[in-house]
């Protein structure tokens, strides 16, 4: 319990900071909690109103924290103590990326998500008894803007559970195992799997191991390596986790994954010329280095070639690989253990889909039907039942049923076509080509630099980027660069390639090499020696009225993924902090 000496003599850091109100919770509940979790060498930290000075928000002990869990009860929101902490929770999860686990104990969820029943009427008295005036509406905003966003956390509902006792439990397990989170929003059956792999990895401890994960696109082989790289990456001073290796091979060349690698490893930027100097450097660098590696979404053998051999790596290496099923790697190369991914089973597909629906591990009982249909039409994967599930998220039985009909439409295994109900329900065209933009151009760009590009052309990207997030259809990665899954991206540019057949009557990818100089020629705006400013390219998108390009001639044997440093925006200076290079023709000449 928070006390006058434990405010005076913190700890450098607390593991877990538990947010409640009420004696009778403290007393039975919270108390288990609190000794399981000391238990198992976890530092706790008991923040709730009846300490010292109940009207002080202690924030510098949250800043201590790592992890906030907030026991809701039917007391809670007769708390103003507990309202105010619960917002500084919630900035102090914005600010510093830290866990926040709601437990509802004898409540249900959606009473604190959307302050209903006597959870709700305790909230409006609590908040005219604390506010006067014009502060009322503001005050109670900021409070229903806090519940509502800790509700929306993974998190516990009690009336699932036998016991307190076996609830305790798995609370504390995911606590001890926090790196899953940071790989998934709601980890159904994540954690049993990386058990798996982690446990594979201690048993040949003394050796280099490889490990490869293959599964169907869309199953969650990458939240699963991440997973896995998130809990033992701090084991290890040499470490690299590079995505996307099948696309990044394809635009950028493997000198790029190279650098990557070494930059990562060596933590500061290195350049790398050719293949052969980036062979060199690793082996000079890490020779006899014990080393995590993962390369995620190989497709071919070429693409391991990146060094010459495991054996350069020392004790205790661990290569994790990524691959889709029907890649043939095992054949390829030397593999020591080979985990395919299982499909959810009904009961997890269904928990999925409802934790993304409804914020609950189990259907509200009035959609129980309707989300058993859905799971039956996007079957076990993962991906398809996070990107619907978030679409139907706080949608009415009408707009539920009108897309099983859609579904009903659909060809079976036809992902993309499933992907794109979400990608048709955005609100307005703006955010349907600002999908398409970040799809085709700022996939691995900051959030930062493509938000200043949108804005500075007149199109005001941060709403519909913000949607676009809680939709499921862009990620932002712990880089603060944007990420987009593989099924996603090719659904995204079919949407294009539709666009285009329709208007310019090509039934091709967009902007083939073959067609470049054509394409320059045709479109030009303007032109100097050895250079060409394009208005626009026949793609059916209008990107390029928006954002000329200055394009300098490329030569008859450029490559591909050399094409990005022939393309600028037009008006941007020589200045490296400022130069926007596009990779446009990249991504779409694959």
């Amino acid at each position: 319990m928070e006390s006058s000496s434990s405010l005076s003599n913190l700890p450098r850091m607390y593991d877990v900071l538990i947010n409640f109100n009420g004696e009778d919770i403290q007393r039975t509940f919270v108390s288990h909690l609190d000794s399981d979790l000391s238990a198992v060498g976890l530092t706790t930290f008991l923040h709730h109103p009846n300490a010292v000075n109940p009207t002080h928000i202690q924030q510098p002990i949250l800043n201590l924290c790592r992890v906030a869990i907030v026991v809701f009860t039917k007391s809670y929101s007769q708390s103003a103590w507990c309202l105010n902490q619960l917002q500084q929770i919630i900035k102090w999860h914005q600010t510093y990326c830290r866990h926040v686990l709601p437990v509802y104990y004898e409540i249900h969820p959606s009473h604190v998500r959307l302050q209903k029943g006597n959870f709700g009427k305790a909230f409006k008295a609590t908040a005219h008894q604390t506010f006067s005036g014009q502060q009322l509406r503001q005050g109670m905003s900021r409070w229903s803007h806090a519940l509502t966003k800790a509700a929306n956390f993974f998190g516990w509902d009690e009336r699932n559970h036998r016991s307190d006792a076996e609830l305790v439990d798995k609370i504390v397990k995911i606590v001890l195992h926090l790196p899953i989170l940071s790989a998934t929003k709601f980890p159904v059956v994540l954690e049993s799997r990386v058990k798996d792999v982690i446990q594979s990895i201690k048993n040949k401890s003394t050796q280099v191991l490889t490990i490869l994960i293959c599964g169907r696109e869309g199953s969650g082989r990458t939240t699963l390596a991440k997973a896995i790289y998130n809990q033992i990456h701090h084991t290890f001073t040499e470490k690299s986790f590079i995505e996307d290796i099948a696309e990044g091979s394809q635009t950028r060349g493997y000198v790029h994954l190279q650098e990557q690698l070494l930059s990562d490893v060596l933590k500061t930027k290195v350049e790398i010329s050719d293949v052969e100097m980036g062979r060199s450097m690793i082996w000079e660098r890490l020779y006899g280095k014990r080393v995590l590696l993962v390369l995620d979404d190989l497709n071919d053998y070429g693409e391991l070639d990146l060094w010459g051999s495991s054996s350069w790596f020392g004790e205790g290496t661990v290569i994790i690989i990524t691959a889709r099923d029907e890649v043939d790697l095992p054949s390829m190369l030397e593999v020591d253990s080979v985990f395919q991914m299982i499909p959810m089973n009904a009961n997890e597909s269904l928990e999925l889909l409802s934790w993304h629906a409804f914020r609950e591990p189990k259907p509200k009982k009035e959609y129980r039907v309707l989300a058993k249909r859905v799971v039956a039409y996007c079957g076990t994967l993962p991906l398809a039942l996070e990107v619907i599930g978030t679409y139907l998220y706080k949608r009415t039985k009408d707009e539920w049923n009108r897309v099983l009909i859609r579904l009903d439409n659909i060809p079976q295994h036809e992902v993309p076509q499933i992907l794109k109900i979400s990608f048709d329900g955005l609100a307005n065209q703006i955010e349907k080509d600002l999908f398409l933009d970040v799809c085709c151009f700022f996939v691995g760009k900051s959030r930062a630099y493509v938000t200043k590009i949108l804005n500075g052309c007149g199109v005001d990207s941060d709403s519909g980027i913000r949607v676009l997030i809680k939709r499921n259809l862009i990620k932002v990665k712990e880089n603060n660069k944007f990420g987009m899954h593989h099924l996603l991206r090719e659904m995204g540019r079919e949407i294009i390639s539709e666009i285009s057949r329709k208007e310019s009557g090509k039934n091709s990818r967009l902007w083939p090499h073959e067609d470049l100089k054509h394409e320059f020629s045709v479109n030009t705006l303007f032109s100097s020696p050895g250079k060409k400013v394009i208005q626009r390219l026949s793609s059916g998108r209008d990107f390029f009225e928006r954002y000329p390009v200055e394009v300098r001639d490329p030569s008859p044997d450029t490559k591909v993924f050399e094409l990005a440093g022939l393309l600028k925006l037009a008006g941007d200076s020589d200045d490296h902090s400022k130069n926007t290079y596009l990779t446009a023709l990249i991504c779409m000449m694959q």
